[in-house]
């Protein structure tokens, strides 16, 4: 099995694998916003169940449903599903307007290439538990019409496994352009690079030791209330 990277330049690459992979903006996860403009976190509707590739589509053609939509779409893409054969390409030919899918799956393809090729993608096979998940902060609509929105979203990523790879988190902003055709939401254009990074150090608590992979198995998203 690959060794653990050792230093900042290896742990570079690895972060830098992990966001080529994201180019839809996988980053982050569902997010939920302090101050939307409806004063409610942007949730999916209740038909948001249904589903393409394994993501779901069906939002409205709302400002929340918008921001809702960037955000699971983004969320679909920090999966370790991605890392299968075909999955990625079939996700980016569900949420991207066709003409803009072409040019994703050509900028994604390498980092997900290098990501399954890795230690993340050994472990997998190997059935190694493994970290791979988007975690929300939050999002701003920078533009709304009809059929039409621009989606700002800040989280991060957290990426790792229970052998090689120590658990990571990279922070990262992304900008999302979203057209409404055929019914839901597609990706029109979008871009994110690295940072905002927190500068946070937390000393050993009294709650004791805990192994941070079985940890985020165990919780599940929630809002806060207006």
């Amino acid at each position: 099995m690959s060794r653990p990277p050792r230093n900042k330049t290896s742990r570079r690459r690895l972060a830098l694998a992990c966001l080529a992979a994201l180019g839809a903006g996988a980053l982050l996860g569902r997010s939920t916003s302090p101050t939307p403009p409806s004063g409610r976190a942007a949730t999916p509707a209740p038909g948001a169940a249904r589903t393409l590739a394994g993501v779901p589509v069906s939002f409205p053609d709302t400002r929340s449903g918008a921001a809702a939509a960037a955000a699971a779409y983004e969320r679909a893409f920090a999966d370790p599903a991605i890392l299968r054969p075909g999955t990625l390409r079939a996700r980016i030919e569900a949420v991207a307007m066709p003409d803009y899918a072409r040019t994703m799956l050509a900028a994604n393809s390498p980092g997900e290439q290098r990501l399954a090729g890795g230690p993340i993608g050994e472990a997998l096979r190997h059935g190694i538990q493994t970290l791979y998940a988007a975690v929300p902060i939050g999002y701003r609509v920078e533009s709304y019409e009809a059929g039409r929105a621009r989606i700002l979203t800040w989280g991060f990523t957290l990426l790792g496994n229970a052998s090689s790879v120590e658990p990571s988190a990279y922070f990262g902003l992304t900008h999302t352009v979203l057209v409404f055709s055929e019914g839901r939401w597609r990706i029109a254009s979008t871009r994110g690079g690295f940072g905002p990074t927190p500068k946070l150090a937390t000393p050993p608590g009294p709650l004791g030791g805990y192994r941070v992979i079985d940890l985020a198995k165990g919780l599940r998203s929630y809002e806060l209330a207006p």
